[in-house]
């Protein structure tokens, strides 16, 4: 994956965390920024999950009845 260079305007604080915990991170502040965005990302699509199948309950068994039809007539 190619990278960009990207600019940020942030509080002195949050600056000097970022550089705080960039400075124990493999990949610097900007693998840590980056490592942040992927768990946002994995928070996100576990919601949509656990939304998903909060909307279609009967979901698994489902799809489980579908899988042992089909396992049946193999």
């Amino acid at each position: 994956m190619s990278k960009v260079r990207a600019t940020f305007s942030l509080d002195s604080d949050t600056n000097a965390r970022i550089r705080q915990c960039g400075s124990r991170h493999r990949g610097g502040a900007s693998g840590y920024i980056a490592e942040l965005v992927r768990k946002d990302q994995m928070r996100e699509a576990v919601a949509q999950l656990e939304q998903f199948h909060r909307a279609n309950p009967s979901y698994a068994e489902d799809s489980e009845a579908e899988l042992t039809a089909a396992q049946a007539e193999a």
